[in-house]
């Protein structure tokens, strides 16, 4: 590695350009998501320059500048790996904040805000009276479109929703910087795009050993490619020939991101009670390939086991009703939480799982790193910078400060949205901490965001608060359901956004000998600009567009909007069950952790378990990608092992990886030909 990279500083002279090209692509990404999202189909719900999926928190962008810097070398010469890596930190910020998934776009500001025209005359008031609401009339000119921005009135929407993404980005970002060590020099979690996102760096730096490798690189560069292009030419033609059934068959419909719904009239779906489909998306495949074996190999088993016992509930009598019902019924519950195998009696999996697995994956890490949290705490009281600090981004007694300050400036903004102490206790350490360590780690280890579905489950802490349901709305109830489930709806919706982040560029800056530092302060100042510029752009682009043209959230009452409304709260299970379900999920989980941890033998990873029950692996119906990527990279390993692994796999997957991006890229062009010519 050479001196340049180790020795990486932001100067003013990169800064400035850095910032403004943070700005520039959060500006135009945000116009391309309106623009494409008009167009509508595949173009809103599959292609993007922000993140694609539930599961898949990846920042498209972040790879598209690195593929887009290319040419430049021809020009400059050979260009640096700290140049690159500086400009995929601004293009993994922006991909989260400045543009984020098309859910994002659609919610906040002007999503939420819309709600107003929706919302009962007796609720109405209270939701007017909230500091961040525009006013009714200013809100009504987005229905039609072509009026002028009234910035004056938009402002306080702006101000409230940016640093909804800021504070929730503050928090995480310290709780990641305090665990990086840990994670990234002690245990060496891989965090697979991570890695992927490395080769790329490496063949467009051309550093040494990259170019051996280059074909297996330009192969899979290839194969995704084509793939890619043979989708969006099945949505883009009527006539063009459907090779990949994308378009549905007599018992099977796809959605635009892959994920195959079976008709309860398929021979399997009327066999098996839990069958959720499969999943043709590539990417998947790509990045579960960079997993441990053992996650995978214990994703798959998990499913399977699940299979066999809902077939045996089912003998037992539970799930009346289940084979009149397809795949996407089963999953969520549509039709009753009881039905859905995954939600319902005897095992409550969503609740097993999301309740307490989550909280054992997060107890087992403070657990394994308590020698390590102790030693940072007498770092920290010691002062000075020591040995053990050296690589550091920060000293610990400012990182601890870090940790502190952001949890009492993310008490007070929620304070600010009018929730209560005991209800901002609940965003605070479940929702900022809980949920964000154990996503971060399980998706450091897999790939895999699993805990972003919003489907009843994410406000089970405020149960100890509301057991059921309260007699009125307030902005306690309605903010904090908000935060808690739209708020984990997507990678990108502002929760646990900041750790996702912030580990994965420092796991980068880690693998490049970067200054993580530099790193650090770049992504802070990267997602500042992106997340008050992208917010601003949406709300200029749908006054400008207009709801009618552009589709955004918001149809419906604030009380309703996404899980708030009280019936929505009593669909789920009574709090009881959940607490129940959620104690046992946690004595599985830890269980699977201290068999780990006691013989070297257990195949089984308590990680494979959270995949294999949690809810946004099975609602993207992933099982089928963990199954394909363990059989490859076993045999990958069983055949040439490391050296195959590293010489033909790595850059198969990270040239498909690279394929897929720029795929996205072409498709966002067409559609923008699109919204300007229909074709």
């Amino acid at each position: 590695m050479s001196e340049e990279i180790k020795e990486f500083r932001i100067k003013p002279s990169l800064l400035i350009p850095l910032a403004i090209l943070s700005a520039l692509l959060s500006f135009i990404g945000t116009v391309e998501i309106a623009l494409n999202g008009s167009v509508g189909g595949a173009f809103m719900c599959r292609y993007a320059w922000g993140t694609v999926s539930k599961t898949m928190g990846i920042p498209v962008i972040s790879l598209l500048v690195l593929l887009l810097a290319y040419p430049f070398k021809y020009f400059k010469g050979k260009l640096s790996p700290s140049l690159l890596i500086s400009i995929y930190v601004i293009g993994a910020a922006v991909g989260m904040y400045g543009i984020g998934h098309y859910e994002t776009f659609a919610c906040w500001p002007v999503g939420f805000s819309r709600t107003l025209l929706y919302t009962d005359p007796e609720v109405l008031p209270m939701a007017q009276s909230w500091w961040w609401m525009p006013p009714l009339e200013v809100v009504r000119r987005i229905t039609v479109g072509g009026a002028a921005t009234d910035w004056g009135a938009w402002s306080g929407s702006i101000v409230f929703w940016s640093l909804y993404l800021l504070v929730f980005y503050l928090f995480g970002s310290s709780v990641m910087l305090l665990l990086r060590r840990r994670w990234l020099d002690v245990e060496r979690v891989p965090f697979p795009y991570v890695i992927a996102t490395y080769d790329v760096v490496r063949r467009v730096s051309e550093e040494p050993g990259a170019k051996p490798t280059m074909r297996w690189f330009l192969i899979g560069f290839l194969i995704a490619l084509i793939f890619e292009i043979q989708v969006l030419c099945t949505y883009v033609w009527a006539w063009w020939p459907d090779l990949l059934a994308w378009r549905g068959t007599a018992t099977t419909t796809t959605s635009p991101q892959g994920c195959v719904g079976v008709f309860a009239t398929d021979p399997v779906e009327s066999s098996l009670v839990w069958w959720p489909g499969y999943t043709k998306n590539i990417l998947p495949f790509l990045v579960y390939y960079l997993a441990p074996l053992d996650v995978l190999f214990s994703a798959w088993v998990f499913f399977v086991v699940i299979v066999i016992l809902a077939q045996a509930a089912y003998i037992m009598g539970y799930y009346t009703g289940v084979f009149d019902m397809g795949s996407c019924c089963r999953i969520l519950g549509w039709a009753g939480s009881d039905i859905s195998p995954l939600f319902g009696p005897p095992y409550y999996w969503m609740w097993v799982t999301m309740i307490g697995g989550t909280l054992a994956v997060t107890v087992m890490m403070l657990f394994h790193a308590r020698s390590y949290i102790a030693e940072t705490i007498r770092l920290a009281m010691r002062g000075g910078k020591s040995p053990e600090e050296a690589r550091e981004p920060f000293t610990y007694r400012q990182i601890y400060m870090f940790i502190v300050a952001s949890a009492i400036i993310l008490l007070a903004f929620c304070f600010s949205a009018g929730l209560s102490i005991g209800v901002a206790l609940a965003v605070l350490i479940v929702g900022a901490f809980i949920n964000t360590v154990a996503a971060a780690y399980v998706l450091g280890l897999s790939g895999c965001g699993y805990i972003h579905e919003r489907a009843l489950w994410p406000s089970w802490p405020l149960r100890l608060i509301w057991p059921t349901a309260p007699q009125a709305y307030n902005a306690d109830w309605i903010m904090s359901h908000v935060f808690m489930h739209t708020g984990l709806n997507h990678v990108s919706h502002g929760v646990q956004s900041g750790a996702y982040l912030t580990i994965q560029n420092l796991k980068l800056g880690d693998m490049a000998k970067v200054n993580l530092r530099d790193i650090f302060i770049l992504t802070t100042i990267a997602s500042i600009i992106a997340i008050f510029v992208g917010n601003a752009t949406r709300v200029w682009i749908i006054n400008l567009l207009g709801v009618g043209r552009v589709p955004i959230w918001g149809s419906c009452s604030v009380t309703t909007w996404c899980d708030n409304d009280f019936a929505r709260y009593e669909q789920a299970p009574p709090a009881i069950f959940q607490f129940e379900a959620g104690a046992v999920g946690f004595v599985i989980v830890m269980i699977l952790f201290l068999l780990r941890a006691r013989f070297i033998w257990w195949p089984l990873h308590p990680v494979g378990f959270i995949l294999a029950t949690g809810v946004a692996p099975n609602w993207m119906r992933e099982w089928d990608a963990m199954l394909g990527a363990w059989v490859a990279k076993f045999l990958t390993l069983r055949i040439g092992g490391s050296k195959a692994y590293e010489e033909y796999g790595i850059p198969f997957v990270s040239g498909g990886i690279a394929g897929y991006a720029l795929a996205n890229l072409i498709a966002y062009l067409i559609g923008t030909v699109r919204f300007f010519i229909p074709f």
